[in-house]
């Protein structure tokens, strides 16, 4: 079974995309469009497989829940993070794994563009408010993007499909500096907008 793993944003700009066309701009609106095609074809195979991470469903949050357990749940599989930290939003439910085999192995995109991060998140979890978690505060949840391409590779992933330009061009930057069998690199290679990811999977259809 070859599994796709979809980044939040494909799914909040789909789900948008259902309920009112109009408020995406151009440009989503189209990768949105082009989901749909993916969507469709993965409905219909016995090959392939949509997978998410439970920060998925915490991301998508009571807004668009109703979507994912109608649309997706019925056929998806539930992957686990390879790494994760104790910030409050952890579950004992497999949800998450000490370590795996890629755990931790894309932590490099963190720092990769000089962003002093594990002092950032130091400073954040010294200085939490009452009855505020790890997880709301921005450091940690520069992290989430890592988790989700962890999962991605922990379970073998045909492609990661996303909209987020900012992890594309940050892959994009960071290949360069690692050799070929580096996990950076291979998520490089199975990073893709929908419509790249479309692209494939019609070619790899014929």
């Amino acid at each position: 079974m070859k599994t796709i793993f979809i980044d939040t944003c494909v799914w909040w700009h789909w789900f948008s995309y259902l309920d009112q066309p109009s408020t995406l701009l151009p440009k989503l609106r189209a990768e949105a469009e082009a989901f749909q095609q993916i969507y469709n074809l993965v409905l219909n195979s016995d090959s392939k497989q949509f997978v998410f991470n439970q920060k998925i469903l915490d991301e998508l949050g009571s807004r668009f829940a109703e979507h994912f357990k109608e649309r997706v749940l019925p056929f998806a599989k539930k992957v686990p993070i390879p790494l994760t930290r104790l910030d409050g939003a952890y579950k004992f439910d497999g949800s998450f794994l000490y370590g795996g085999n890629f755990g931790g192995e894309l932590r490099d995109l963190l720092t990769i563009q000089g962003y002093k991060h594990a002092d950032k998140l130091e400073e954040s979890a010294n200085s939490l408010a009452a009855g505020v978690y790890l997880y709301n505060t921005k450091p940690r949840k520069k992290e989430f993007d890592i988790e989700h391409m962890e999962s991605a590779l922990e379970c073998n992933a045909e492609l990661f499909i996303t909209t987020d330009k900012k992890i594309l061009d940050l892959l994009k930057q960071a290949v360069s500096s690692y050799p070929a069998q580096h996990p950076i690199a291979h998520m490089y290679s199975i990073s893709k907008l929908p419509s790249e990811s479309l692209n494939i999977l019609m070619c790899k259809n014929h």
